[in-house]
């Protein structure tokens, strides 16, 4: 796509409107002399009138031998909650967009221009201000152009949150803990996870790696003086390992970690096809209080589509068999518009996660990743309007909200189809605060293990530092030597 953009103002880097571009133009590629066809070209300037100033902008987007142009003067608008320039050059921008892009493509985005900001966030920054529910849904859906329905769902998000994060304290941290392997690769996934045999050979001394960095972690929380709330297995498949490996593991978790009676242990089983009473009971008996069972879709075609490898029994057998271990909190996670899926085999899939009386239920919308195979595998993947997930996430919201389920927390990706989002909604009482603490990014997270991302997060919430770990199992093996004792220590004395 070719991208010309005459930024006259001092707000707003480039990257800024290539994001904006991927809301109507998903997946696409960026730079001069690209053949496509595509191309959206942008002004933004400053107006002098009088005593008074207002921004402007000019935007003209082209699509298969279409071409549109829309503008923006904010000079009598009036936004919902008074704001500083850089929001008047951003809502300038994004209404001359959105209005380009409608007549071009003829139909609306459900989350207006919001993009590269998480909604609930925005929602939660107002409303601890002291800005009413109403005036926060009104600033979503006047001024960034957000379907009332989206407004709503960050509110009601919002509210929740905050009540869950009410007496989280400054020394409050969770620890994420990586198996990065997986018994086959679904077609969507992006994730660092690895699926042959050779790699599978590098589990033992991976664990044995992993085990070490575990037992540093725990030290560096206890020298640190800081309170563990939630520890967080997850991959990959974490349950790809055998029982006997399932128990060292947890075993050394229950041993290096001060985990309470309060602390929130969960093991993401993910695969049902990799789970079995033995695993389970070890899980169960290990001190875990929450699992996830992952299916994605009941439909048998749409498994085999996208590569998950197991069949809808199976799922049904897995959840049959955590409930007579008896484990206490499960989730399990359906996407939205996947490939050979429809509205009513969506229905059905949802029905049968009420129907089994999941405590937890993540409704995510298909998101293209660039690592993921589909996008060389299914033409026309890349799909803005996304009726169908659009429809399904729409369908879960309500059905879900009448089952007595609510939502409680919320994110979004580039390139998703239908520019819709992922939601996780729960029984009242059973959230999984881990979720929450990664989304909002309010409290300390150490991770353990490949591709694993470790964020600092000070006392008062106002520096976050993060810390990547080395991708790849082999490279972890090789140079993996956890968290950065001394620089953790170094972060929270200078903050």
């Amino acid at each position: 796509m070719e991208l010309f953009i005459d930024n006259r103002t001092e707000y707003l880097n480039d990257y800024y409107f290539q994001t904006l571009c991927l809301l109507y133009f998903p997946g696409e590629k960026f730079g001069a002399g690209r053949e496509d066809g595509n191309k959206a070209s942008f002004l933004l300037c400053e107006k002098e009138h009088g005593f008074k100033k207002s921004f402007y902008c000019e935007v003209t987007l082209v699509s298969d031998g279409k071409t549109v142009k829309s503008s923006f003067d904010s000079l009598n608008y009036v936004p919902s909650i008074p704001m500083d320039d850089s929001f008047q050059v951003m809502n300038a921008l994004g209404k001359a967009f959105l209005d380009a892009g409608e007549k071009l493509f003829g139909f609306s985005l459900p989350w207006g221009y919001l993009t590269g900001l998480r909604p609930v966030k925005r929602a939660k920054y107002y409303l601890d201000r002291g800005y009413t529910d109403e005036e926060v849904i009104s600033l979503f859906v006047k001024d960034y152009n957000v379907f009332e329905q989206k407004a709503k769902l960050s509110v009601e998000t919002a509210r929740k949150e905050g009540k869950m994060l009410s007496d989280l304290r400054g020394n409050d941290c969770g620890v994420y803990v990586s198996i990065p392997f997986c018994p086959t690769r679904c077609e969507y996934c992006s994730f660092v996870s690895y699926s042959n045999e050779k790699l599978f050979s590098l589990i033992p001394d991976y664990l044995v790696s992993l085990m070490r960095d575990i037992r540093d972690t725990g030290k560096l929380i206890k020298d640190l003086n800081m309170n563990l709330r939630a520890v967080y297995i997850g991959g990959g498949t974490p349950s790809i390992l055998d029982a006997r490996q399932i128990k060292e593991l947890l075993s050394c978790i229950n041993e290096s970690l001060c985990i309470g009676p309060d602390t929130e242990f969960s093991f993401e089983g993910g695969r049902p096809d990799t789970l079995d009473y033995e695993k389970l009971s070890v899980i169960k008996e290990s001190g875990v209080g929450r699992i996830s069972i992952n299916t994605q879709s009941t439909n048998d075609k749409v498994l085999e589509r996208i590569g998950r490898k197991h069949t809808a029994k199976q799922f049904f057998d897995a959840v049959d068999c955590a409930k007579k271990v008896g484990i206490k909190c499960m989730n399990t996670d359906l996407i939205a518009g996947l490939p050979g899926d429809s509205f009513e085999s969506f229905v059905k899939s949802l029905e049968s996660m009420t129907e089994l009386g999941f405590e937890n239920i993540t409704v995510h919308a298909l998101s293209i990743k660039n690592a993921s195979s589909m996008r060389f595998t299914e033409e026309g993947c890349y799909d803005a309007q996304g009726d169908l997930a659009r429809r399904s996430v729409l369908y879960a919201y309500n059905r879900l909200r009448e089952a007595d389920y609510a939502p409680y927390y919320l994110y979004r990706q580039k390139n998703t189809v239908g520019s819709a989002e992922n939601t996780g909604y729960s029984v009242d009482g059973q959230e999984n605060l881990y979720n929450v603490l990664m989304m909002e990014e309010c409290s300390t997270v150490f991770a353990c293990g490949a591709g694993a991302i470790t964020k600092l997060v000070s006392p008062k919430g106002d520096s976050i530092e993060r810390i990547a770990h080395p991708k790849y199992p082999f490279e972890y093996l090789k140079n993996g030597k956890g968290i950065d004792r001394d620089g953790a220590i170094k972060f929270f004395s200078e903050n």
